[in-house]
């Protein structure tokens, strides 16, 4: 366990660091992908999520990526326009669409996964196996205490 701290410094204050560093790494990739694919981050994100899954239903969008609604909205009207996306009503609930990547937007998913996996290993090898294996490990136990939180 950790020993509990009696004064504040804000650089040593760790939701502080991860804000900055999952900040900072969103920025850098997102420049990648709006450089490198015409995308935004938004975007990205609703496509790494749908490629992942291959389909799913709209809605489910927002807590899958962690986006509010309306970013999701906006980033599925994008992908759409781009003819990236195809949103097909439910049968059983015309509200609700399923969405899936059109052939150019699993293309495009296919040419971006191995860049980003690229980008990626640039950013961990500063670290060591057991340092990144540690990094994860304590990314993934800190998530669960925020659900019970």
């Amino acid at each position: 366990m950790v020993q509990k701290k009696t004064h504040f410094v804000l650089d040593d204050f760790v939701p502080y660091k991860l804000v900055l560093t999952a900040e900072r790494v969103g920025s850098r990739l997102a420049e990648l992908y709006s450089r490198e694919f015409g995308i935004s981050r938004p975007e990205w994100r609703l496509l790494a999520a749908i490629g992942y899954r291959e389909q799913v239903i709209a809605r489910d969008l927002s807590a899958i990526s962690s986006m509010d609604k309306v970013k999701v909205s906006r980033g599925l009207q994008g992908l759409e326009d781009k003819g990236l996306i195809q949103r097909t009503p439910m049968p059983e609930d015309q509200r609700a669409a399923l969405v899936r990547l059109t052939p150019e937007g699993q293309e495009l998913y296919q040419r971006m996964v191995p860049r980003v996996l690229e980008w990626e290993a640039n950013l961990i090898d500063c670290l060591s196996a057991s340092e990144y294996r540690d990094l994860v490990n304590g990314l993934d136990r800190l998530l669960r205490r925020l659900d019970e939180l």
